[in-house]
This record gives structure tokens, sequence and C-alpha cells, in this order.
């Protein structure tokens, strides 16, 4: 009977511990295996965090091996989705959900994999991220142990309409303005699943111009936290989106104007004015598709040396994937495309990039474009899985807007003219033909239901 009350509270502390590990990590620090990264790498014999508790007598075999090696302080890992193993979620997901646990994505992503090591290394020996004073959000500059910056990380707690973010201009319009605080047409606080998307729809199309982008987990004291939380021994791990560093690069602000002013002849040369119409076109393609309501001349960087290089990189991609096209959702804040008005998105489409699109655009393509993404966003099990639906439904309709531009030749300034569409599949099923009509129906953009702001 004396041991009744010693027991009980060995059933209450194996309660806590199962509600601990329902968030698909181990936080015991007694328990820090390295077993919780099984989804981001398909081919280690550790079993996914879901299943760290089975009793299983060659996984205890496993981790008494792994509980041998040096653990670190900082334990961040991909969190399940659910108690059970889900292989097709962990086989689709794991290229852009990054596991700092093992510092690694996939097998593919070898020069993301030493930079997430970089920034492992960097944080075990202090070296912590910077916070970058400029921006809408609480963004942080990562470094390594050289303390030479190697990417950037976005929180999602952070983000510019999240309820942490930093920006005392943010804190005030929320209380201030908060009538037009937000975007009608963007999801709340998801901006580093748009960030990580705009990356995959890089990829996928073949425009090589988005900075790789993944999703990563990660705890620092340079992050922004409430007080409460200073009374745990260590900061709580922050999901976020983190983006690869491009060096060399300054803002399309500072060059651009002077490349494109009327009775100036343009500084480049015939190779140089192709390769950047090339590379600017590429990059209203990626816009137009993901349908980004942020784009202006401070987000997009060019690096360019004379005779050398020119290369473009699109930053500052969260503020995409909108649930409504925006110009049905607000009267007073349509988001206008920052580039449509340059000269340059006047010229008629670059011959090899029109003829690459138009290949590629298929319903098969499209469909599976889509079931990445959706399998991307459902990262965030907090979003309605309705409004993923419409993000896809207006992604189709641009995608769809896309290919008519296209094939009628139309440049970008006119492609972004066109009547605003929201496209749905016909069938659940990969589509067995090529033609458009039998594999998705289009409709209208309903204005009916906009608001002021």
């Amino acid at each position: 009977e004396k041991d009744k009350p010693s027991e009980n509270k060995l059933a209450k502390q194996d309660k806590q511990n199962v509600k601990q590990n329902k968030s698909g990590f181990i936080a015991n620090e007694n328990q820090k295996v390295k077993i919780a990264a099984s989804a981001a790498c398909p081919s280690s014999e550790a079993h996914p965090p879901s299943m760290a508790h089975t009793p299983n007598p060659s996984q205890s075999a496993i981790d008494s091996d792994q509980e041998s090696e040096t653990t670190r302080s900082w334990s961040m890992t991909v969190p399940s989705t659910s108690m059970q193993y889900d292989p097709t979620w962990s086989k689709r997901i794991h290229e852009y959900v990054a596991s700092t646990q093992l510092r690694t994505t996939n097998a593919m992503d070898d020069d993301f994999n030493e930079n997430l090591r970089r920034c492992a290394e960097a944080m075990e020996a202090g070296v912590h991220p910077l916070r970058i004073p400029s921006g809408s959000s609480g963004s942080y500059f990562i470094r390594d142990a050289n303390e030479e910056t190697i990417a950037v990380f976005k929180p999602k707690n952070e983000e510019p309409f999240a309820p942490l973010n930093p920006k005392w201009p943010k804190f005030f319009q929320r209380i201030l303005c908060f009538c037009c605080f937000g975007r009608a047409c963007l999801i709340p606080n998801n901006g580093y699943l748009s960030e990580t998307g705009a990356s995959l729809v890089d990829e996928k199309f073949e425009l090589h111009i988005v900075p790789k982008t993944r999703i990563v987990k990660l705890a620092s004291p340079a992050f922004f936290y409430t007080r409460n939380c200073w009374q745990t021994r260590a900061p709580k791990l922050k999901d976020g989106s983190y983006q690869l560093f491009v060096h060399g690069y300054v803002s399309a602000n500072s060059i651009v104007p002077e490349w494109s002013k009327e009775g100036r002849p343009c500084p480049l040369t015939h190779k140089e004015a192709e390769r950047f119409k090339l590379l600017f076109q590429k990059m209203c393609v990626l816009d137009y598709v993901i349908r980004n309501t942020d784009r202006h001349m401070d987000n997009w960087l060019i690096r360019y040396q004379k005779d050398d290089i020119l290369e473009i990189a699109a930053i500052d991609n969260g503020l995409a994937f909108p649930v409504k096209h925006p110009e049905t959702a607000s009267r007073l804040r349509p988001f206008p495309f920052g580039w449509a008005h340059l000269s340059w998105a006047k010229m008629p489409w670059n011959a090899e990039l029109r003829s690459h699109l138009l290949h590629l655009l298929t319903p098969c393509f499209v469909q599976e474009l889509c079931d990445d993404i959706k399998m991307l966003f459902k990262y965030d099990k907090e979003v309605n899985r309705f409004l993923k639906y419409n993000q896809l439904r207006v992604m189709r309709g641009q995608i769809w807007n896309l290919r008519m531009a296209l094939l009628a030749n139309e440049p970008p300034s006119e492609m972004v003219k066109r009547p605003l569409l929201l496209v749905s599949r016909r069938h659940h099923n990969r589509p067995l033909s090529d033609n458009w009509n039998e594999s998705f129906r289009v409709k209208r953009a309903d204005y009916t239901a906009r608001g002021c702001c």
C-alpha cells in the first residue's frame, strides 16, 4: 500500500511523456536519440518519431548504440504529422523538410546539408543568428563558426502578421489599424510554407532563380520569445523557412532604373541584355504562377560583373499562394506585380524559354505539381483543407493563363491583364490525355465579395 502513491506518480509521468512525444520530437534530455529523422532520410535504419517508443528488441539495440554517441545541447527534428507513420507523406515531404537532428534533408541536397551542418556547428560554438533590422517580420541571418552569413531563417510565429512579430510597426498596426491588418487573400502565418513552395515551383519549372529553401526547426536565444518561455531550461524550437544566402547580389532597385531609363543607351551588351531578359521573364513566370502579392524592386536581387556574370535571385516569396485572387478580395489593395510596368516586361518572350514552358505545361505536369504543393502544405495541420484547395484552384488558373499567353505570344505585361480564373480538376486520377478542357474545369473569378481592405 505504501508503494501505491509512487506508482501513481510514475503513471502520471508516463502520460506526460506520451503527450510530449506526440509533438514529433523527444523532449527528454536523457532520451536524445537520433531516430527522429527517418522521414528526412528514408535510407536510415532508425524508426520515425511516432514509433520511437514502440517496444521492439531490435530497436532497443539501435537505441543503445545511438545513445552512446555525443548528443547535442539543442535538439531539433522533423515533426511527425500523426502518431501513425505514413511512408507516403515522408516520401513526398522529406525533400523540403530538413532534419536538423541529422542535419540533412535528402541525398540530393548536398549543398543544403553542408549549409545546415555549418549552422549546427556555429550554434554549438555560441555563434547565434542575427536579427535583420529591415523588413516587416522577424527574420535572421544564420552564420557559421567563422561568423560568415550562410542562410536566412524566418520563423513562423514571427511573420508579419504573427503574434510574436518583434517589429514595432506591425505591433502598432495590429492595435491601431486592425481593420486593415493582414491580407484578406492570404492564410495568416503561412509564409514559411510559401517560401518553401516557391522554391518547389522554381525547381519544378527548372527556372533556377530562387535560392534553395527548406523547412527547418531551430531554437536560439536570439529569437523572439514570450517571457514565459525563459522559465524553461532552453528556448523552444521554431518552425520556419531556411533559405540559402546568396553572396555578391544587390537590390534591383539600385541597378534596373539605370538600365531602363528612356533616352539613354543600355550599358548591357547584346548578349547580356538577352541574358537579363531571360532571367527577368523567368521571375515573371514564377511570380505569376504563385501569385506573389509582394514583389517589388527591393526583394529581387541582381549579381552583375560586366562581360562575366549576370544572375537574378528572387527572394522574399512569403506572401504568395493566395486562397483567392487579390483583385477579388479587396477594392483598394489589389497587390499588382511590381515588374509589370518595366520596359523589360513589354518585350516578347525568349524563344527558348517559351518553347521549354509550352513543352512542360501538360495536364499531367500540373497535376503532379499540385500534388507536391498539397503534400508540402500538409505540414501545417492548423490550416483548413478547404483553404489549401482554394490555393490550388488559384494556382491552376494562373498556369492556365500562362499557357494561353505563351500560345498567343503575349509578353508578361499583357499576360497580367488576362481574366482571372479558378481552375479545378475534373477527375481525381492522373489525367489520361493532353487535352486541358477534358482534364480541368474553368471558372471566372467572382468579384461580388470584395471588401474595402
